[in-house]
């Protein structure tokens, strides 16, 4: 190798590490261990429940959230309630304590995602963000949200690309 090509290839490594520092994707990783296991497969495909309806705040808010123990509790009264991971949501249930959830999806801490921009307005369907959720058992991120793959949808959409739209 020449001087110049291995310049050039020091050069194209310290920009990618740059590029990595300045802007890091979260991977799509292995699912954490969650308090209960939680089925969106049997919520969202079997019982054909819309996320909305757990996920109130995803049209009105920065944030999807998490549905609250009542809202569990508004079935599972009932509904299942003998079955092992059931009986540990009425244990919290009872103990008046919320259900300490690990969160799954993230973002990089200066990016601004908007829930209810993308679901009131932009009308994007959830498993554009989320895709196979709704076959999942327990949920796992299996999208990398990098910077390049925000662009191509909001160009694909005619959605600004300004930096101040989602960098904040």
């Amino acid at each position: 190798m020449t001087r110049n090509a291995i310049a050039s290839l020091l050069a194209l490594v310290a920009l990618a590490l740059a590029l990595a520092v300045l802007f890091p994707t979260h991977s799509a990783a292995a699912p954490p261990e969650q308090p209960i296991r939680y089925s969106h497969k049997v919520h969202v495909t079997d019982y054909k429940l819309d996320c909305r309806f757990c996920h109130v705040y995803a049209a009105k808010s920065a944030s999807a959230g998490i549905p609250s123990l009542a809202k569990c509790m508004m079935c599972h009264r009932t509904i299942a309630a003998e079955r092992p991971e059931i009986r540990k949501l009425a244990q919290y249930w009872k103990e008046k304590k919320p259900i300490p959830w690990v969160r799954v999806t993230e973002l990089q801490e200066y990016t601004y995602f908007p829930h209810f921009r993308m679901v009131s307005y932009g009308k994007v369907p959830c498993l554009t963000c989320h895709p196979g959720i709704d076959r999942d058992d327990i949920a796992v991120q299996r999208q990398e949200f990098g910077m390049g793959w925000c662009l191509t949808c909001h160009r694909g959409r005619g959605v600004s690309i300004d930096c101040w739209t989602c960098h904040i």
